[in-house]
């Protein structure tokens, strides 16, 4: 699959999502608002951000494909984790909110929910989304998408808290005839604090993931170690003095350098045998993945560093 390819998937799955998120956040506020069930508005919320930064990631996912002009000149990649750590952060932004807000709701005695409504909504919600998550979860797979990857995680979560809501507002019916009846108006905010907490340990780890790359840290992935791998295997093939990689990953782009030093003999080497080792190298390391390579050879260790 191209690059072309892959984008044009990666926005037919994106408007996927968007739609079936749409029908589901607008059932959602209509049950949440009519059973007065923050869980479930809670779910609706977090369906409605998801909504909205699928709709920014289709912009970016059409930004990055426009070629490189003299505002850009080393291409648009940095969007990509741009945009994805401005999700993540939005995520974990609702979930600490409704964190403090459900303790507030806790502290001010908790809240009844009118399970009967609330019902048909969160076993549709629980199977709907299941069946998504695992739909762009295989997708992503397939086509190695960031963008659908993170796709797959809002409905895997979608899914989880559905089907938290359910269990703890179930619990709720067993409760009512017995001496713990007081604990049912704090199942609903008691819910919403514990699936706030779990949450967070996703989009968290999404953020740091993504601002490291912004930051240009070094990827510390398969690619990266096959890369030192195939520079040190040429280095020694043709006998250099030594070499020296940089990788930093942004977005599905990496940006690779490599310098070469070389004994003094070799110093008067053509350059077409050193296009060649290029060359050699490239064919090494390529896969399916963007890169940005610079390849240099020099007799001097001051020009590696």
């Amino acid at each position: 699959m191209n690059e072309r390819q892959k984008r044009l998937r990666e926005r037919r799955l994106i408007k996927l999502s968007i739609i079936t998120g749409s029908a589901f956040t607008i059932w959602a506020i209509i049950v949440g608002i009519a059973g007065d069930s923050k869980s479930i508005i809670f779910d609706a919320l977090f369906s409605m951000v998801g909504i909205s930064l699928s709709g920014v990631s289709l912009l970016v996912n059409n930004f990055v494909r426009k070629p490189d002009d003299d505002d850009l000149p080393f291409g648009r990649a940095q969007f990509e984790p741009f945009s994805m750590t401005l999700q993540s952060a939005v995520i974990i932004f609702l979930c600490l909110y409704s964190l403090a807000t459900s303790v507030m709701d806790i502290i001010g005695g908790g809240k009844l929910v009118e399970l009967d409504i609330a019902l048909p909504y969160l076993i549709a919600s629980i199977i709907g989304c299941f069946l998504l998550w695992l739909y762009f979860r295989r997708k992503a797979l397939q086509i190695r998408s960031e963008y659908v990857r993170i796709e797959a995680t809002e409905w895997q979560l979608d899914a989880l808290l559905s089907t938290g809501v359910l269990v703890v507002l179930s619990l709720g019916y067993f409760l009512r005839d017995t001496s713990m009846a007081y604990l049912i108006p704090y199942l609903d905010p008691g819910m919403v604090i514990v699936i706030s907490i779990l949450f967070l340990r996703i989009p968290v780890r999404t953020f740091w993931k993504n601002i490291r790359e912004l930051l240009q840290f070094a990827p510390d992935d398969e690619v990266e170690e096959k890369i030192h791998q195939e520079a040190e295997a040429i280095s020694k093939h043709y006998g250099f003095i030594d070499e020296y990689v940089r990788v930093a990953k942004t977005g599905s782009s990496y940006t690779i350098e490599i310098d070469f030093l070389l004994p003094e003999e070799l110093a008067h080497t053509q350059v077409k045998e050193l296009d060649a080792m290029r060359q050699e190298l490239y064919e090494r390391i390529r896969g399916d993945y963007k890169m940005w390579l610079t390849i240099s050879f020099t007799t001097e260790r001051k020009w590696m560093i």
